[in-house]
Protein backbone atom coordinates (compact mmCIF):
# COMPACT_ATOMS: atom_id res chain seq x y z
CA UNK A 1 0.00 0.00 0.00
CA UNK A 2 1.44 3.68 -1.09
CA UNK A 3 2.76 5.66 1.72
CA UNK A 4 0.53 8.95 2.49
CA UNK A 5 0.87 11.62 0.35
CA UNK A 6 0.50 15.57 -1.09
CA UNK A 7 1.87 16.96 -4.08
CA UNK A 8 1.70 20.75 -4.89
CA UNK A 9 2.89 22.61 -7.70
CA UNK A 10 3.86 26.49 -7.34
CA UNK A 11 3.47 28.98 -10.15
CA UNK A 12 4.93 31.99 -8.14
CA UNK A 13 8.27 32.21 -6.57
CA UNK A 14 7.38 34.08 -3.65
CA UNK A 15 4.93 36.11 -2.33
CA UNK A 16 4.74 38.45 0.79
CA UNK A 17 3.13 37.33 4.31
CA UNK A 18 -0.67 36.69 3.92
CA UNK A 19 -2.40 38.70 6.19
CA UNK A 20 -5.68 37.68 4.95
CA UNK A 21 -6.81 34.22 3.96
CA UNK A 22 -10.31 32.75 3.09
CA UNK A 23 -10.17 28.71 3.12
CA UNK A 24 -13.94 27.34 1.16
CA UNK A 25 -14.39 23.97 0.59
CA UNK A 26 -16.59 21.09 -0.09
CA UNK A 27 -16.61 17.87 1.25
CA UNK A 28 -18.52 14.28 1.01
CA UNK A 29 -17.67 12.46 3.77
CA UNK A 30 -15.40 14.96 6.13
CA UNK A 31 -11.72 14.37 5.39
CA UNK A 32 -11.37 18.01 3.72
CA UNK A 33 -13.36 19.52 6.15
CA UNK A 34 -9.88 17.88 8.22
CA UNK A 35 -7.66 19.20 5.68
CA UNK A 36 -9.48 22.80 5.44
CA UNK A 37 -9.39 22.96 9.79
CA UNK A 38 -5.51 21.99 9.67
CA UNK A 39 -4.81 24.25 6.91
CA UNK A 40 -6.65 27.13 9.08
CA UNK A 41 -4.47 26.37 12.32
CA UNK A 42 -1.14 26.56 10.00
CA UNK A 43 -1.98 30.27 8.68
CA UNK A 44 -2.90 31.27 12.44
CA UNK A 45 0.74 29.96 13.32
CA UNK A 46 1.98 32.59 10.88
CA UNK A 47 -0.16 35.41 12.68
CA UNK A 48 -2.79 35.57 9.33
CA UNK A 49 -6.81 35.92 9.92
CA UNK A 50 -8.26 33.09 8.12
CA UNK A 51 -11.61 32.52 7.86
CA UNK A 52 -12.73 29.14 6.91
CA UNK A 53 -16.10 28.22 5.47
CA UNK A 54 -17.90 24.75 4.44
CA UNK A 55 -19.90 25.88 1.03
CA UNK A 56 -22.21 23.49 2.12
CA UNK A 57 -23.37 24.87 5.55
CA UNK A 58 -25.29 27.41 3.17
CA UNK A 59 -23.69 30.29 4.07
CA UNK A 60 -23.35 33.08 1.47
CA UNK A 61 -20.25 33.21 -0.44
CA UNK A 62 -17.92 35.31 0.97
CA UNK A 63 -15.99 38.34 -1.46
CA UNK A 64 -12.68 37.10 -2.65
CA UNK A 65 -11.65 40.83 -2.74
CA UNK A 66 -11.24 40.97 0.93
CA UNK A 67 -8.64 38.78 1.08
CA UNK A 68 -4.88 38.61 0.61
CA UNK A 69 -5.17 34.95 -0.46
CA UNK A 70 -8.01 32.18 -1.57
CA UNK A 71 -7.86 28.42 -1.32
CA UNK A 72 -10.14 26.77 -2.56
CA UNK A 73 -11.20 23.16 -1.90
CA UNK A 74 -13.04 19.36 -2.50
CA UNK A 75 -13.42 16.33 -2.04
CA UNK A 76 -13.77 14.03 -5.01
CA UNK A 77 -15.77 11.32 -5.34
CA UNK A 78 -16.40 9.79 -8.85
CA UNK A 79 -14.23 11.63 -10.70
CA UNK A 80 -16.30 15.07 -10.01
CA UNK A 81 -15.24 17.88 -7.64
CA UNK A 82 -18.57 18.66 -5.23
CA UNK A 83 -20.75 21.74 -7.18
CA UNK A 84 -20.47 24.12 -4.25
CA UNK A 85 -16.69 24.91 -4.53
CA UNK A 86 -17.60 25.11 -8.28
CA UNK A 87 -20.57 27.46 -7.87
CA UNK A 88 -18.31 29.36 -5.94
CA UNK A 89 -15.84 29.81 -8.89
CA UNK A 90 -18.65 30.29 -11.30
CA UNK A 91 -20.33 33.01 -9.72
CA UNK A 92 -16.75 34.87 -7.99
CA UNK A 93 -14.57 33.91 -11.11
CA UNK A 94 -14.28 37.86 -11.81
CA UNK A 95 -13.09 38.89 -8.47
CA UNK A 96 -11.60 35.44 -8.33
CA UNK A 97 -9.61 36.75 -11.21
CA UNK A 98 -7.93 39.56 -9.58
CA UNK A 99 -7.20 37.85 -6.67
CA UNK A 100 -4.17 35.48 -5.25
CA UNK A 101 -5.83 31.71 -5.52
CA UNK A 102 -4.77 28.43 -4.72
CA UNK A 103 -6.77 25.34 -5.49
CA UNK A 104 -6.50 21.88 -3.72
CA UNK A 105 -8.40 18.44 -3.77
CA UNK A 106 -8.61 15.51 -1.83
CA UNK A 107 -8.80 12.18 -3.78
CA UNK A 108 -8.03 8.47 -3.15
CA UNK A 109 -5.84 8.72 -6.48
CA UNK A 110 -3.29 10.95 -5.02
CA UNK A 111 -2.60 7.99 -2.53
CA UNK A 112 -1.65 5.54 -5.63
CA UNK A 113 1.40 6.79 -7.77
CA UNK A 114 0.61 5.32 -10.58
CA UNK A 115 -2.24 7.72 -11.05
CA UNK A 116 -1.27 11.03 -9.55
CA UNK A 117 -0.23 12.72 -12.78
CA UNK A 118 -3.69 12.02 -13.74
CA UNK A 119 -5.03 12.93 -10.66
CA UNK A 120 -3.37 16.27 -10.74
CA UNK A 121 -3.79 17.13 -14.34
CA UNK A 122 -7.66 16.17 -14.29
CA UNK A 123 -8.87 17.73 -11.40
CA UNK A 124 -6.40 20.35 -10.65
CA UNK A 125 -4.45 21.42 -14.01
CA UNK A 126 -7.58 21.68 -16.23
CA UNK A 127 -9.12 23.84 -14.14
CA UNK A 128 -8.15 27.31 -15.32
CA UNK A 129 -9.36 25.46 -19.04
CA UNK A 130 -12.70 25.47 -17.64
CA UNK A 131 -12.90 28.77 -16.00
CA UNK A 132 -10.66 31.03 -17.78
CA UNK A 133 -9.90 34.12 -15.64
CA UNK A 134 -8.66 31.46 -12.85
CA UNK A 135 -5.22 31.58 -12.57
CA UNK A 136 -4.56 29.69 -9.27
CA UNK A 137 -0.68 30.19 -8.21
CA UNK A 138 -0.35 26.98 -6.57
CA UNK A 139 -1.80 23.55 -6.38
CA UNK A 140 -2.23 20.63 -4.22
CA UNK A 141 -2.87 17.17 -4.67
CA UNK A 142 -4.03 15.68 -1.07
CA UNK A 143 -4.41 12.19 -0.14
CA UNK A 144 -8.06 11.03 0.66
CA UNK A 145 -9.44 8.48 3.22
CA UNK A 146 -11.37 5.35 2.72
CA UNK A 147 -13.51 5.08 5.46
CA UNK A 148 -15.84 2.26 4.21
CA UNK A 149 -18.52 1.97 6.98
CA UNK A 150 -19.18 5.95 6.02
CA UNK A 151 -20.21 4.77 2.44
CA UNK A 152 -23.83 2.94 1.14
CA UNK A 153 -23.44 -0.63 0.11
CA UNK A 154 -22.69 0.34 -3.78
CA UNK A 155 -19.90 2.15 -2.97
CA UNK A 156 -18.40 0.50 -0.16
CA UNK A 157 -18.10 -2.39 -2.69
CA UNK A 158 -16.84 -0.25 -5.65
CA UNK A 159 -14.35 1.36 -3.43
CA UNK A 160 -13.41 -1.72 -1.99
CA UNK A 161 -12.37 -3.19 -5.21
CA UNK A 162 -10.70 -0.52 -6.27
CA UNK A 163 -8.57 -0.59 -3.21
CA UNK A 164 -8.03 -4.45 -3.97
CA UNK A 165 -6.66 -4.17 -7.10
CA UNK A 166 -3.67 -2.10 -5.51
CA UNK A 167 -2.68 -4.23 -2.64
CA UNK A 168 -1.09 -7.61 -2.50
CA UNK A 169 -3.30 -10.64 -2.89
CA UNK A 170 -4.24 -12.15 0.19
CA UNK A 171 -3.75 -8.70 1.98
CA UNK A 172 -6.86 -7.76 4.22
CA UNK A 173 -8.22 -4.07 3.30
CA UNK A 174 -8.34 -2.47 6.48
CA UNK A 175 -11.51 -0.95 7.67
CA UNK A 176 -10.15 2.79 7.16
CA UNK A 177 -7.22 3.82 4.73
CA UNK A 178 -5.71 7.26 5.31
CA UNK A 179 -3.77 8.68 2.70
CA UNK A 180 -3.30 12.37 3.90
CA UNK A 181 0.48 13.52 4.56
CA UNK A 182 -0.38 16.26 7.05
CA UNK A 183 3.54 17.65 7.25
CA UNK A 184 3.08 18.12 3.85
CA UNK A 185 -0.35 19.93 3.64
CA UNK A 186 1.23 22.33 6.51
CA UNK A 187 4.59 22.78 4.19
CA UNK A 188 2.19 23.78 1.40
CA UNK A 189 0.17 26.36 3.44
CA UNK A 190 3.38 27.87 5.14
CA UNK A 191 4.79 28.02 1.77
CA UNK A 192 1.52 30.13 0.58
CA UNK A 193 1.41 32.60 3.42
CA UNK A 194 4.73 33.14 4.70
Amino acid sequence: MSKAFCEYTHRFTRLTMMKKVLIVYGTRYGSTSEVAQEMSNTVREFGAHVDTINLEKGTPFPEPEEYDLVIIGSGIRTGQWKKEPLEFIEQKLESLSKTKVALFVVSGYAGNPDKVSEAQAEYLDNMPAKYPGLSPISTALIGGVFEFKKYNLVIRALVKNIVKSQIPPGEEIPEKLDFRNWDMIRDWIKQLVQ
